[in-house]
């Protein structure tokens, strides 16, 4: 089976959690917004550039529409690589995430956790720091899920083979474009509902 077989393949198995969950996780991060909290987002490798790509569509969602209000405010916490470079170097590399988040996160916060594996040991520490602290934990998560799925509040496997990275990678990045335009509708619908009253 090539590549795109498979591709079509484990997003046909996983379709109907992956509407359920993308619609979770957009009305989770509309309601974060609505209470002035934040939204972090972190990864390894493939789902590091996932999650910086997430944050840029999550902060211009404005472009498509003037008139939406209340844009998420959101961090990828793999973007700094002077920070991430500190961390390793004067703590451990499984500290990157968590020690941002305790220095940038506060209770009501929402972090979101990008993992094919659900095993990395830096995830498994900021959702740590997390459960700890009162911050809303979502795992984009594949495989299995790994540990993560059963530490985070809310998750979304896209259950495959182990080791399907890329299909898994291509999929979280569709599922964070998914999330996107289901935001940008959850508050195309407050305009109108607004223009009603």
């Amino acid at each position: 089976m090539d590549y795109h077989e498979r591709l079509i393949r484990v997003l046909y198995e996983n379709q109907k959690n992956i509407v359920d969950s993308a619609n979770l996780l957009a009305r989770l991060i509309v309601s974060t917004t609505r209470q002035n909290k934040r939204v972090f987002i972190c990864g390894n490798g493939g789902s590091a550039s996932t999650a910086e790509h997430f944050e840029i569509d999550l902060s211009f969602i404005r472009t498509a529409n003037k008139s939406i209000k209340g844009i998420p405010s959101v961090t990828a916490l793999t973007s700094n690589s002077a920070v991430m470079s500190a961390i390793s170097n004067d703590r451990d590399y499984s500290e990157i995430f968590s020690i941002q988040l305790a220095r940038k996160a506060k209770e009501g916060d929402l972090l979101i956790v990008i993992s094919c594996s659900g095993n990395s040991p830096n995830l498994l520490e900021a959702v740590r720091y997390c459960r700890a602290n009162g911050i809303l934990t979502f795992g984009l998560l594949g495989f299995d899920g790994g540990l993560l799925k059963r530490m985070c509040d809310n998750v979304l496997v896209v259950a495959s083979d182990k080791n399907e990275y890329g299909v898994v990678e291509d999929i979280h990045l569709s599922i964070c474009h998914r999330v996107t335009e289901n935001i940008k509708q959850f508050l195309s619908e407050d305009i109108i509902k607004t223009s009603q009253l």
